[in-house]
């Protein structure tokens, strides 16, 4: 296999009672590379991606067929845990953010610094406190990547929709040994001018060698962003292209099996 890709999926297939989630799709994903995934609703892109990060969703419907490969050996990913210990993280459309915390409070949770003090010392590590500092300082590193020049201390509560958006990622590029990050309609709730931040800030993630997933039916972002563009239509995947090698009236007619004005 080669060296640039990180992750290898095959023919992955999903049924939900009643329902062709999807069916044999099989695709790579290398460093460095946005690989934008496009379809209609109901196409069965989230599905996909719940897979890959190990949603319960998943597991509790009877799981799925295929294989997911992680630097050339087979993985079995059945929760969220797993995806993030193989290197995975995710960026769902709905934010995932605690209003009344602060951003370095958001960032850190589940994953806080803790230090000595004279209880723990008596009756052990769970009674440490946290370590307030070091937190804010892996909390600003991760918002000056994103270059968000807001105070890491700030409350979430009253940020822009822009922000809490880039709070989420800024939590996931946090994590140890991120390789694959997916972005699941990240710019649903955004405006335009949000929208073209969120999309720089992706292309600058790239360029430091992590996977990204773009997921989208916004054919304008994909051929923006993507380097490589899988069309996805009832639950199969169609094609995987380059997009500098395309046109978006070509994948809308990939996408949809039709032409539209």
């Amino acid at each position: 296999m080669s060296e640039d890709i990180i992750c290898r999926i095959v023919n992955v297939t999903k049924v939900f009672p009643g329902v062709i989630a999807l069916n044999n799709v099989s695709f790579d994903i290398k460093k460095g590379e946005i690989h934008a995934i496009i379809g209609e609703n109901g196409a069965g892109k989230s599905t996909l991606m719940n897979i890959l990060f190990g949603m319960p969703v998943i597991s509790s419907t009877g799981g799925y067929q295929g294989t997911i490969e992680i630097a050339g050996e087979p993985v079995h990913i059945n929760t969220p845990h797993a995806a993030m210990a193989h290197g995975i993280g995710m960026v769902h459309q709905e934010f995932m953010l605690i209003p009344g915390f602060t951003i370095t409070e958001n960032i850190k949770l589940n994953r806080e610094i803790t230090k000595e003090n004279i209880v723990s010392r008596i009756f052990g590590k769970q009674y440490e406190s946290l370590d307030i500092n070091k937190m804010n300082a892996d909390a600003r590193t991760a918002l000056d990547k994103m270059e968000m020049g807001i105070e890491e201390f700030t409350l979430v509560a009253g940020l822009p929709v822009g922000h809490m958006q880039f709070i989420e990622i800024a939590r996931e590029i946090d994590k140890t040994g991120l390789k694959i990050l997916v972005f699941d309609e990240p710019t649903a709730v955004l405006t335009e001018s949000e929208t073209q931040n969120l999309l720089s800030a992706i292309k600058k993630l790239a360029t430091s060698g992590i996977g990204i997933i773009f997921i989208s039916h916004r054919l304008d972002e994909t051929s923006l962003v993507g380097d490589t563009t899988a069309n996805d239509r009832d639950n199969y995947l169609l094609i995987t292209m380059n997009t500098k090698d395309t046109t978006t009236h070509v994948i809308s007619h990939l996408m949809i099996g039709r032409d539209v004005s």
